[in-house]
């Protein structure tokens, strides 16, 4: 068994002067769940511009080497570029990979909105660099899974929104780090889908959820409604219908998000699609970055206003993720009557089977249920390979007894009916869509029928 390190060469808390490969700490900068932030410089050169310094925790630590690769291939001026990688032998004997990355020296998120009012101009083009961000990443076949706020720097000397953090990033190919049932990331900022099936696959050993393009759209429109308003937006409860299936009806937003003059209309509108219930409906990341370049035409522009302090507000349901559970556990219905007022307003109707424009009709409007049906027959690769037939999807229509779909333009593959399109990677993606043998298969999901009221759910058979 390896002896513990002297506590002033922990690469959690290691002191200014040390060197690591060809760079040497100046001060400690942060710290997460699996690496160590340090300011750093050129061992040669101190008068250099200062670089950040990441240094796992654990030895031979696997993600260290998926996100230096994830760096290398997305280049953005809102990512963080990637300096140096390496290796730094602590005296233990064990080898902790470590990162070099450019300095970003600024201000989180919702702190420099708490610090200076905002603009509707401002967020917008915070937005706009995330989702231009974003879109660099997916074009690469590739997903961040935990942004967030806090993974968020406004940099100083330009006010660019540059996103951090890509240490639970996932691109095409890579294999899977986290166990079957395994959901990294922020609970606040996890997508519907993802919550429905962790309910409805608890206890198998076999089931892999597949992340999409479509997750780190909604972490962004929870970020935006944050960051706007100071409060999150809450999943309305779950209810299983008689075959045992988990539904989802909306998403329940703050009321200052819906009332408030201080929110510019098309910023809430923006926000409403990114907090669909139905994943084809946020669209994609380059759709949205296109929607909020500087040139295109901005409405009224109401005065700044200062972001409020968050609000803490008890979810209807949260999963045990603290203990160590997969499975999301029911809190004592402590809602208040203002609560049980808000209208969940975050639904829309199902986007067309192919359509390339998910838009905000019917927004607020019409309800759209998410629902999770069959279980997996295997493991799905987290890597999202393209060799793997794709997954049937909640509420998909599937073939009668022969085989047939009921529209002729439908394909039927794996157990599903699907529109198959040849569509990039990105696209395919952002409308919930699969790759395989280089055919986008979107899942043809009618509208949903009408469900029971949410703050009423039927029992459980």
């Amino acid at each position: 068994m390896d002896s513990p390190l002297p506590l002033a060469l922990h690469p959690a808390a290691l002191p200014p002067g040390t060197v690591i490969g060809s760079w040497r700490v100046q001060a400690w900068a942060g710290r997460g769940a699996n690496g160590a932030v340090y300011r750093a410089v050129h061992r040669h050169n101190e008068h250099a511009s200062p670089v950040a310094l990441k240094l796992a925790l654990h030895p031979d630590d696997p993600r260290f080497a998926r996100e230096g690769a994830l760096l290398s291939r997305c280049h953005h001026p809102s990512i963080p570029g990637l300096v140096d990688q390496g290796s730094w032998p602590s005296p233990a004997g064990t080898l902790h990979p470590f990162l070099v990355m450019q300095w970003v020296d600024g201000e989180p998120l919702y702190e420099q909105a708490r610090l200076q009012p905002l603009a509707a101009e401002r967020v917008r083009r915070w937005l706009g660099q995330l989702a231009q961000a974003l879109a660099t990443l997916h074009a690469q076949g590739a997903l961040h899974r935990d942004l967030k706020g806090d993974n968020v720097l406004v940099r100083r000397a330009d006010d660019r929104a540059m996103l951090m953090d890509l240490g639970t990033g996932l691109y095409l190919g890579t294999t899977a780090l986290t166990p079957a049932m395994g959901f990294p990331g922020t609970p606040l900022y996890r997508s519907p889908q993802s919550w429905l099936f962790e309910l409805q696959f608890h206890g198998s050993t076999t089931a892999r959820y597949r992340p999409c393009a479509a997750d780190d759209l909604y972490a962004l429109g929870v970020t935006a409604c944050r960051l706007l308003t100071g409060e999150y937006p809450e999943l309305s409860e779950p209810f299983r219908d008689e075959q045992g299936t988990w539904h989802l009806e909306g998403v329940r937003l703050p009321r200052v998000l819906l009332s408030s003059p201080d929110v510019e209309p098309s910023l809430r509108n923006l926000i409403l699609r990114l907090l669909s219930v139905h994943p084809g409906q946020r669209g994609t990341a380059a759709q949205l970055a296109r929607e909020l370049e500087p040139a295109s035409p901005v409405r009224h522009s109401r005065q700044p206003f200062r972001l409020r302090a968050p609000r803490r507000r008890a979810w209807l349901w949260i999963p045990a993720a603290a203990a160590g559970l997969a499975l999301a556990v029911w809190l004592e219905r402590t809602v208040s009557h203002e609560l049980l007022e808000q209208p969940s307003v975050a639904r829309a109707e199902p986007a067309r089977p192919g359509s390339a424009d998910a838009g905000t009709t019917g927004l607020g409007e019409a309800a759209t249920v998410a629902a999770l049906d069959k279980p997996p027959s295997g493991s799905t690769n987290e890597g999202m390979s393209e060799d793997t037939l794709p997954e049937p999807q909640p509420g998909q229509v599937r073939p009668d007894e022969k085989g047939r779909c009921p529209r002729k333009w439908l394909v039927a593959l794996n157990g599903g009916c699907w529109n198959a399109t040849i569509w990039e990677l990105e696209r395919c993606q952002g409308l919930g869509g699969q790759m395989f043998k280089g055919t986008c298969y979107v899942p043809f999901i009618p509208p949903a029928r009408k469900h029971p009221p949410t703050s009423a759910p039927p029992q459980n058979p």
